[in-house]
């Protein structure tokens, strides 16, 4: 079976310098991701899927982004708001839960307020 030729190699240069950039910032540096393209949703631009409690994270771009991009539109917003999935997951995951206490919502949270806290003071913003 012939391999498919990737024509979105410039802008999946760009994702990925975005992508490295951004999750330094963000401390992301444990974990893995990776970028897809294909996503579920008609709309979407971009969709990640983080395989929580495991640090690997998928990022999927689609036709809406190429668009987009093509059309000079900056992507960087898009593309660090999916970086920001993997951040707020645990805590949608938990509260989404059909069956959760109210102690694993406030530790999620008070987890979340400190990564928070962390990437403000180790950027020196």
């Amino acid at each position: 079976m012939k391999k498919k030729k990737n024509k979105n190699i410039k802008l999946e240069k760009l994702i990925k310098s975005i992508i490295d950039k951004y999750a330094k910032i963000l401390l992301l540096d444990k974990h893995t991701i990776e970028l897809h393209y294909g996503v579920k949703g008609r709309d979407s631009l971009m969709e990640t899927t983080f395989n929580y409690p495991y640090l690997d994270v998928n990022i999927h771009y689609g036709v809406n982004l190429i668009q987009y991009w093509k059309e000079g539109k900056d992507i960087i917003p898009i593309v660090v708001h999916e970086l920001c999935h993997p951040i707020t997951d645990p805590l949608y995951g938990k509260a989404s839960a059909r069956y959760v206490s109210i102690d694993e919502i406030t530790d999620e949270r008070e987890k979340l307020t400190d990564y928070i806290s962390n990437i403000v003071i180790k950027n020196n913003l």
